[in-house]
């Protein structure tokens, strides 16, 4: 698949309509004023957790599809600070739950600060992220990030619960929609309403939110068995170390060699060299080429739905993105 997205984002930054990069920069001014105002203990962790590298896809995503609109600039800044604060508190939360220790090549804030600070830092974000949204005084917006962080702690738990155990495709999919996808679909459904698309536009907007984090949280699980430790943040084969179940690894399981796969996943701690076996028995399947397809197909769909938005640089940049995440040509 292509580059890992959130990577790429650095240079999709760069082509941003002067307008949409006025926002991105004015989001980011915004970011360190919340970390500002955090209590005291948690400035630091706080400023830190939402400067730690992040490439800020969800607020460019949702700043995009409001300009297919007419944006109040303010509200415009608020919410696209919240989804942003809000995606920051939840990975505070996920290093916390997966004890990691470090995340885009720095320590995290549980490493760094301790358990009980980390949490306190990512509760102080939801709260920001959603005291940010009562501002705007929109309730269809509170509603929409309150279930995508709804959806994300259900699909979270469902995580930890299913980690080494066996899962059907229909039930992957279900948790990435809950933990990856919905607040990507947030983001874009949020930047339509403020920018006061027709409900037609919006809807389209939020299939192509959904698929795009669909296929984003699918590319992951792909750079996982072949991308470079570098660019990921991580090692190679993590998630399969860890015993998560990926959509590549469900195609491998339905055609590989299962026996050594699961022996990966069933051990905690696997060595070097079960866990390399492990990845040549899902590389020697087709299931990177599946699950390739698999996230081409729901791209598609959501950019051809794209074509009820007007026609300009944003949604030539949204087709680009979706493009990207998939490897195609833009």
């Amino acid at each position: 698949m292509g580059r890992n997205l959130a990577e790429s984002a650095r240079d999709l930054r760069m082509v941003l309509p002067d307008g949409a990069s006025e926002a991105v920069a004015g989001v980011e001014d915004l970011l360190v004023e919340v970390a500002g105002r955090a209590p005291e203990g948690l400035v630091a962790p706080t400023l830190e957790a939402l400067m730690a590298g992040g490439k800020r896809l969800r607020p460019i995503l949702l700043i995009l599809s409001a300009r297919m609109g007419d944006p109040e600039w303010e509200e415009l800044l608020t919410a696209s600070g919240a989804v942003e604060a809000l995606h920051t508190a939840t990975l505070i939360h996920d290093d916390v739950v997966d004890k990691a220790e470090s995340r885009r090549g720095k320590p995290t804030t549980v490493t760094a600060y301790g358990r009980e600070t980390a949490v306190a830092t990512g509760d102080y974000l939801f709260a920001e992220a959603f005291y940010g949204l009562a501002e705007v005084g929109n309730p269809r917006l509170v509603r929409i990030f309150a279930e995508a962080a709804m959806g994300m702690s259900a699909g979270e738990l469902e995580q930890y619960r299913s980690s080494r155990a066996p899962v059907e495709i229909e039930a992957y999919v279900e948790h990435i929609r809950m933990k990856t996808a919905g607040l990507f679909r947030a983001g874009c459904v949020a930047g339509g309403t403020l920018g006061g698309l027709s409900l037609r536009q919006i809807d389209a907007l939020a299939t192509y939110g959904q698929a795009l984090g669909l296929a984003f949280q699918v590319s992951d699980d792909v750079m996982d068995l072949v991308g470079e430790p570098g660019l990921m943040g991580k090692s190679v084969g993590t998630d399969l170390a860890e015993g998560t179940m990926t959509l590549p690894v469900i195609f491998a399981l339905e055609e590989g060699d299962g026996v050594v796969i699961r022996r990966v996943l069933e051990t905690s701690n696997p060595t070097p060299e079960l866990l390399e076996a492990g990845i040549e028995a899902v590389l020697a399947t087709d299931a990177i080429k599946k699950t390739e397809a698999w996230a081409l197909e729901k791209v598609e769909a959501a950019v051809e739905g794209l074509k009820l938005l007007p026609d300009g640089t944003e949604r030539a940049i949204l087709e680009a993105i979706a493009n990207e995440v998939v490897g195609r040509d833009a």
